[in-house]
């Protein structure tokens, strides 16, 4: 039998990682958003206008095609622009749940080996969050 692979920035493998004492919801907020951004997916464009030529009508027509590819570059580019904002919010997030985690890992009836796993998962969202932002930057 494979092994399945597990995203790190799932938030379904976060929230079984995560112990029930937990309340903090940030790290889930953040990457169920992302999760919804990355379902969309990013389209580019299939190509770029060949050179035209160099007569009137076909510069213009080829002024008009690059106009709607330059348009579809754009709306790219802010779909990239949110999916790294979303990367963000689950680095700052899981750092935040990194940290809560290990001072709650601290406590006297604390089931070491849960946090310990929750903390690894929650510092796996964000090492993969910082990895996918070097992507796409």
């Amino acid at each position: 039998m494979g092994a399945i692979a597990v995203s790190s920035l799932n938030s379904a493998n976060w929230i079984k990682s995560k112990p029930a004492d937990y309340k903090g919801q940030d790290l889930d907020k953040a990457l169920k958003a992302y999760e919804v951004l990355a379902a969309k997916g990013v389209s580019m464009p299939n190509s770029l206008p060949k050179l035209p030529k160099p007569t009137i009508k076909e510069i213009n027509s080829c002024i008009t095609d690059l106009e709607a590819t330059v348009t579809e570059f754009h709306k790219t580019l802010a779909t990239l622009n949110q999916i790294v904002a979303a990367l963000q919010a689950i680095q700052g997030a899981a750092g935040k749940a990194t940290a809560d985690l290990q001072k709650l890992a601290k406590g006297k009836d604390a089931d070491k080996d849960a946090y310990d796993s929750a903390i690894a998962a929650a510092s796996a969202a964000g090492s993969a969050a910082v990895s996918a932002m070097a992507e796409l930057r």
